[in-house]
């Protein structure tokens, strides 16, 4: 079952939209373009977006680029959907980050058919990606934090490459720091694999927690996990950065504190002879020369 996401805030086209998907054995989200669907898009990982141009507002355009920029959703197909035939888009659609155009109004069967050879082609590609590819984990090491961004079917490919990744020297090296797996872009995850992750997530030695970035296999985690005090689970990058502002917030309002409490020590005895509020104690008495011996 494909994953379809159509982004479109003209109300009448999100209608025709909806009576075209009606019925077919297809997950299918409808949505408008606003802040929060950049993230959704980001977590959810669809196998096709459709877009409803206006050309009218260049965020729409700039979404595109920032998807085209993202590891998980830069080769993920973008269909636009365009009121009308503008030949400057049509010449320089795919320069824009578009996979292909359709002109409005749409009519199911075209839409359809489009649909599925755009999907078709870009499994393909990610098949081919997936044997020619020597790397199927990325690591991004930077301001604290190690993000590993897994991109390939975790049992077959990604468990493999941890062993050559995780030497003695690196884990040494990265000791300290915010460990973050991202798996948006694993075709599928289930209980075993979470079960491999959980004794991976072991070699990171004195780490409390480990985050994943979790996208549409959040569910699949939290319902696996056995240690779920010691997995972080994110639904989208935004999330995770958010976590990490917190924390080192904690840090620096630790610091100062520390600052403050050693610029200012407390004393550790009380001078008893100038404190007006306490008695000095009695000289001891002389023995009294009345008294027999």
């Amino acid at each position: 079952m494909h994953f379809i996401m159509a982004i479109e805030n003209d109300l009448f086209a999100s209608q025709e939209l909806e009576n075209i998907f009606q019925g077919l054995r297809q997950r299918v989200v409808i949505t408008k373009f606003t802040q929060t669907v950049k993230e959704y898009v980001k977590s959810s990982n669809p196998d096709i977006i459709l877009l409803g141009l206006s050309f009218r507002d260049k965020k729409e355009l700039e979404f595109v680029i920032e998807l085209r920029k993202d590891v998980i959703t830069q080769g993920i197909p973008i269909l636009a959907m365009i009121p009308k035939e503008d030949e400057n888009f049509i010449f320089n659609h795919k320069i824009l980050g578009f996979t292909d155009f359709m002109i409005k109004p749409l009519f199911k069967q075209a839409l359809l058919d489009r649909i599925h050879s755009l999907i078709e082609e870009y499994k393909s590609a990610e098949s081919s990606k997936t044997r020619d590819n020597m790397s199927f984990v990325v690591v991004d090491r930077s301001h604290g934090k190690v993000l590993f961004q897994c991109r390939a079917n975790l049992k077959r490919f990604v468990f493999p490459e941890f062993k050559r990744i995780f030497t003695p020297n690196f884990l040494k090296s990265i000791q300290g720091e915010h460990i973050c797996f991202d798996i948006r872009g694993v075709p599928e995850v289930g209980k075993e694999e979470v079960e491999v992750f959980e004794r991976v997530v072991k070699v990171f030695i004195g780490q409390d927690k480990i985050a994943f970035i979790a996208g549409r296999h959040m569910g699949a985690i939290i319902e696996h996990a056995l240690d779920e005090e010691k997995l972080l689970v994110f639904m989208a990058p935004n999330e995770f950065d958010d976590y990490l502002k917190v924390e080192e917030q904690k840090k620096e309002d630790l610091r100062k504190k520390e600052r403050k409490d050693k610029a200012h020590p407390m004393s550790e005895t009380q001078n008893t002879t100038t404190n007006p509020a306490v008695a000095p104690p009695p000289p001891p008495a002389e023995p009294n020369k009345d008294l027999p011996n």
